[in-house]
């Protein structure tokens, strides 16, 4: 079977923002990730129905380092069509800021960046 990286070759340059699972047949049931140029991003849902995206890498080795501490043959798969648009919305409204916008690249920011990171790690 061919792997995630095989069957997405170069699928992350140059783009935007891509949204992959590790169920993708029933997304809601596995975790949930969001790709954009400053890292990775997981979906967290809340009890109420919220959701939140903290950073948890900064590669997509990273991502699988941490994916696989609690399973170690757990695969990533692209979540397209309406559930992956869903969640690209979600990610656009909470954190718009992290999109693209130029300000976000600032020594200033990169530092906000770097502590919301390590907070996840804590």
């Amino acid at each position: 079977m061919e792997d995630f990286d095989e069957r997405n070759r170069g699928w992350s340059r140059g783009s935007r923002l891509r949204v992959v699972g590790t169920n993708p047949d029933s997304p809601d049931e596995g975790k949930v990730f969001v790709w954009t140029k400053m890292g990775w991003f997981e979906r967290i849902k809340g009890e109420s129905g919220n959701v939140a995206f903290p950073p948890v890498a900064r590669s997509e080795k990273e991502l699988r380092e941490y994916i696989s501490r609690g399973n170690p043959s757990v695969d990533l798969f692209p979540l397209g069509s309406k559930y992956g648009k869903m969640v690209a919305e979600q990610f656009n409204e909470q954190t718009p800021y992290r999109s693209a916008s130029p300000e976000y690249q600032s020594e200033e920011s990169s530092k906000e960046y770097d502590e919301q990171y390590h907070q996840h790690d804590r």
